[in-house]
């Protein structure tokens, strides 16, 4: 009975792991040939899976943006479990290559607090710059906590709501499901810029660009390093959670 063995095909130049699909390797740039595979939604299930879940984020976040119907929470707590249980359904179909980032791997303390230190900061930076931008060229003033006032509890909402949903499911989302099946048929820098740039496009603000893309890059690279998802969490919440904070101290509900 004759076994199959899958050869992991090779650059020619630097023999570095390279998927059939590349016509340049990624590590020397040497040109591979004209053979590589093309890849399209119709051939890679991976690519379509992709296509299929982002489709899905993009539209719910349209439909909130350019729609009237979701301007209390009361709605948008649903929309937030759908989203959620999308993902899960996703990271289910995926569910060998999600576990192990599911893992703390190669836990550092080193880079547990620089990941605190600077989501903290970038965040104090990004939020007190924003606000200035708002008050010089809109006269006005935005505050996340206005929206949560006539709730029970509306400090421990908001943070549920703009830091804690958002941190483990756009991270398990964006740096796991996507992260995995683009792994598939990129490589993984590729994999960090793409999902990079679908990440930031998919908050659907210009303005936000100029931090979601070097966010979305450092925490796609500490995800593609450590071969994990929870330092990305980590920055993402803490990131969330300061503007929280932030907003919190200027309507002087924190202390």
């Amino acid at each position: 009975m004759s076994e199959e063995y899958f050869i992991q095909p090779t650059c020619h130049e630097c023999d570095v792991s390279i998927h059939e699909e590349q016509r340049f390797c990624h590590n020397c740039g040497n040109y591979l040939g004209a053979e590589a595979v093309t890849i399209s939604i119709f051939n890679n299930s991976d690519l379509r899976r992709v296509f299929i879940f982002y489709f899905i984020y993009l539209f719910v976040c349209l439909l909130i943006k350019h729609s009237s119907w979701f301007n209390t929470y009361d709605e948008l707590f649903w929309v937030e479990l759908i989203l959620a249980g999308i993902t899960l359904r996703f990271a289910w179909l995926n569910w060998p290559q999600i576990k192990p980032i599911l893992r703390f791997n190669n836990f550092r303390w080193y880079v547990f607090a620089g990941v605190i230190l600077i989501a903290s900061l970038g965040s104090l930076l990004v939020t007190i710059s924003v606000r200035e931008l708002n008050v010089t060229f809109f006269h006005r003033e935005f505050s996340y906590y206005e929206a949560y006032r006539l709730y029970n509890f509306p400090t421990l909402v908001m943070i549920y709501s703009i830091a804690l949903m958002p941190a483990v499911f756009e991270e398990l989302a964006f740096r796991g499901v996507m992260f995995n099946y683009c792994a598939n048929f990129l490589d993984e820098r590729l994999v960090v810029a793409l999902t990079a740039f679908l990440f930031a496009i998919m908050h659907l603000n210009l303005v936000s660009l100029v931090w979601l893309i070097p966010f979305a890059f450092f925490i796609g690279n500490l995800r593609r390093k450590y071969n994990t998802i929870w330092y990305g969490i980590i920055f993402h919440f803490v990131f969330n959670l300061t503007a929280c904070l932030f907003d919190l101290y200027r309507q002087g509900e924190l202390f």
